[in-house]
């Protein structure tokens, strides 16, 4: 599954300037963390092959949710938060994402 985020911070700037022209309210911080939510949501879908669970923020860390309301996975990220985590390799976050969403997907 292909989504279409930033995945550097040079895409995070020119999407953050382009929705502040819109009249949006965002930051770089938020953008950032929409395309940590959504990315590591379409892992899960890959991973699950389809949409059975949704991820969703829990303060600083990532919570997998069943479709019938239970918790389930709990991600955390690899160093203070998933922000940190982008500015400092995004790359690397992105496996690491798609790594987590795969053992989400095997606890099920």
């Amino acid at each position: 599954m292909e989504i279409d985020v930033p995945v550097n911070m040079n895409e995070v700037e020119v999407v953050v300037s382009k929705r502040q022209e819109n009249g949006e309210d965002v930051t770089v911080e938020s953008i950032i963390k929409e395309t940590v939510l959504d990315s590591f949501q379409a892992y899960l879908d890959t991973a699950e092959e389809g949409h059975y669970d949704s991820a969703k923020w829990d303060g600083d860390n990532l919570k997998v949710v069943d479709i019938m309301g239970a918790d389930g996975a709990v991600v955390k990220p690899m160093t203070t938060d998933f922000v940190a985590d982008f500015k400092l390799n995004a790359d690397a976050l992105f496996f690491y994402l798609q790594d987590e969403a795969g053992k989400a997907a095997e606890g099920r």
